[in-house]
């Protein structure tokens, strides 16, 4: 789950270098979304899917199209600030629309648990871990072995040098944030169906991909995955052999491990070490 979220911010961050500080607030309206769709409308499940994951195509380019392209080539601190308030911005559509209340997502992932041995697995957590692996290794392709992927990277370290070899920055920039959309799409659907669909879970989301992003390294998509899996077995650890009733050494965990690793690799553990000429 802490992988889904981090994918999300990251793939946008990779191709534009624009961390998406908004990406919890779109996240949890698409999630509203695709609630209102079932259990409001009523309607099929395919048929959500499909309106949800059109919606957040035309979401993102939106997004792109209004408020980051004008701010193509602006300093980094700009399109933060801008990315805050527009996280802002659709959280309150989402709270006007559907109100400022708890939902259950309808069932999406099978019920129950599977049991092997002593050990039990919720049948959603297991679904939303192979959502994770199966997204993961869809954008590991796509940025190592796709020219549009390899485009990305290039329009990520200098947009002017992008655009002399012939690259189209601003569809990179819309491409990117459409792809930056479905991911939160999906990461909202597991989000909600593992715990519940809330309006902080937007603020939950961020909290979530901070740490995993700086431990595993803001250009590394294996490092979100390692980062988001160390952060969960750690918890998950925590909560067993410390104390499962104290919460607050929990939540201060990932932060601990973010702290502790950025101490020995500022850069993160698959982070890429910069050096600039003076």
């Amino acid at each position: 789950m802490y992988t889904l979220i981090a994918l999300g911010v990251l793939v946008i961050y990779k191709s534009s270098r624009v961390f998406n500080i908004g990406y919890g607030g779109i996240m949890m309206f698409l999630a509203y979304f695709i609630w209102w769709l079932l259990a409001s409308i009523g309607l099929p499940l395919w048929i959500a899917l499909l309106l949800v994951l059109l919606s957040s195509v035309v979401l993102g380019l939106i997004c792109e199209r209004l408020f980051l392209r004008p701010l193509i080539g602006r300093s980094m601190l700009t399109t933060f600030m801008l990315c805050l308030f527009l996280g802002i911005f659709i959280k309150g559509a989402a709270i006007l629309s559907w109100g400022g209340f708890s939902r259950a997502m309808p069932h999406i992932f099978p019920s129950g648990y599977l049991i092997i041995g002593n050990l039990s697995f919720s049948h959603t957590v297991l679904w939303g871990f192979i959502v994770a692996i199966a997204l993961f290794l869809i954008f590991v392709f796509y940025f190592r072995y796709t020219r549009i992927g390899l485009g990305m990277r290039c329009v990520s370290e200098d947009h002017l040098i992008s655009q002399s070899v012939g690259i189209n920055v601003k569809r990179i920039f819309a491409l990117s944030w459409v792809i930056g959309c479905i991911a939160a799409v999906i990461s909202g659907i597991v989000l909600a169906s593992v715990l519940v669909l809330d309006p902080t879970m937007d603020e939950y989301a961020i909290i979530r991909a901070l740490p995993v992003l700086l431990l595993g390294g803001l250009e590394s998509i294996p490092g979100a995955l390692v980062g988001g899996l160390l952060i969960g077995v750690a918890e998950s650890l925590s909560a067993t052999y410390i104390d499962p009733h104290v919460t607050a050494f929990r939540e201060l965990l990932p932060f601990i491990l973010m702290v502790l690793i950025m101490m020995i690799r500022p850069q993160g553990l698959f982070g890429l070490k910069r050096i600039e000429r003076i």
